[in-house]
């Protein structure tokens, strides 16, 4: 690509805001950018992500931050420098999807309504739960049950502490009482 007078008056009048010379330098090199992105996207990462996404964000970070670069002076300098940009978009987001964290690994399949009904837990399975919910809350008035109840549910211990005015110390030391009687077999207070 040689340089032409037309790109650098185009990369010119971009530079001093003219929009419809940033619509056309977007029209123009959108292709290029897109082909480069869709080079460096794993099959893994587009489950996650459409090309469209990292080809946007180039061209945010473009208008942002590079379109004042003294080296884009022609075309094949523009080219190269968006599909480099491009390349990188694509890599960092790809480091950051491997971290033990977010892990393109770790992503599951939901279940369907079928499978979800097949992993429901025999009544077997409920009176026996049942059983030891009555035996854990043996003893315990009604407010301490539903306490035990909310951090059964996956409430933290704060926000139980909250609902009844007391401190979080309280639920825990509760908690512990009863975690204690558990590993015992105690049933009684």
């Amino acid at each position: 690509m040689a340089t032409s007078p037309e790109i650098v008056q185009l990369i010119t009048r971009c530079r001093r805001g003219d929009e419809t010379a940033l619509a056309e330098l977007v029209k123009r090199y959108k292709p290029v950018v897109r082909r480069a992105v869709r080079t460096r996207l794993s099959p893994a990462m587009r489950g996650r992500f459409d090309s469209i996404d990292f080809t946007q964000d180039v061209w945010a970070s473009f208008f942002r931050a590079s379109l004042d670069r003294a080296e884009l002076v022609d075309e094949s300098s523009l080219v190269a420098y968006l599909a480099q940009m491009a390349r990188l978009k694509v890599a960092e987001e790809y480091r950051h999807q491997t971290t033990l964290k977010v892990g393109l690994g770790r992503e599951r399949r939901l279940r369907t309504s079928e499978e979800l009904q097949d992993h429901a837990p025999s009544p077997s399975a409920e009176v026996i739960a049942r059983d030891r919910w009555e035996r854990l809350t043996a003893g315990l008035g009604e407010r301490e049950k539903r306490m035990v109840a909310m951090v059964w549910e996956g409430h933290t211990h704060a926000a139980v502490a909250d609902e009844f005015g007391l401190s979080v110390k309280t639920v825990q030391r509760l908690v512990a009482r009863l975690t204690g009687r558990r590993r015992s077999g105690g049933g009684g207070a």
